[in-house]
């Protein structure tokens, strides 16, 4: 009985919904892990440069667009508590496919050293600009994020008890002294009002 309630609870807990870091940019699912999410950007930017090189011998806009929509789907499909590394992973992506796929497609011969350089600089300089649009949007919508995705159970701090003793004491001071000063007036016009009364004359008509 023990083991099944075990194992109940298990399965309760991971159908519970995820707390608010774990989702992603939209919806109330759980998001990918940082793992996950470079992973989807290397593997479908890795694809395209192989699919370009192949029909063109160039990293074309096959390449290009497919870099800047996997990487901006790894910063709205990731975790909120992961946001770091798919903000600052576009231009590690671009460079190690780049330069992988140049090098592993590229036609075998003896270049030289010049001609190597050649292979992987000129990919890497005409298609600089997709690279730094890729990492500004990466960058902007992962503060974006940072911001608009917070704790929604934060509540406001509450006002300390010291305050609040210190007000009711000087309350109940000023209110007993307050009492005191007007039970004063009563008690002394009392004794004035006893003292001030006239003492009965005695009667000495039958005793002389």
């Amino acid at each position: 009985m023990t083991a099944t309630r075990d194992r109940r609870s298990d399965l309760d807990d991971s159908r519970a919904d995820p707390t608010w870091d774990e989702r992603p940019i939209l919806g109330r699912s759980r998001g990918l892990p940082w793992w996950g999410a470079v992973l989807l950007a290397f593997g479908l930017t890795a694809l395209a440069a192989v699919v370009d090189l192949q029909l063109q011998d160039t990293l074309g806009k096959i390449f290009q667009g497919t870099y800047i929509i996997s990487c901006v789907a790894a910063i709205c499909l990731v975790r909120r508590s992961n946001l770091f590394g798919p903000m600052v992973q576009p231009p590690l992506v671009f460079a190690v496919t780049a330069i992988a796929a140049n090098l592993a497609l590229a036609p075998s011969g003896d270049g030289g050293l010049k001609k190597l350089l050649l292979t992987i600089g000129i990919p890497l300089t005409s298609n600089f600009p997709t690279m730094a649009l890729t990492t500004g949007i990466t960058i902007a919508l992962g503060v974006v994020r940072l911001f608009t995705q917070r704790d929604p159970n934060r509540t406001a701090p509450k006002p300390t008890r010291t305050s609040s003793s210190s007000t009711s004491s000087s309350s109940s001071r000023s209110g007993e002294r307050s009492g005191a000063g007007k039970g004063r007036p009563a008690a002394r016009e009392r004794g004035s009002a006893d003292r001030a009364a006239p003492r009965k004359p005695r009667d000495r008509g039958d005793g002389s």
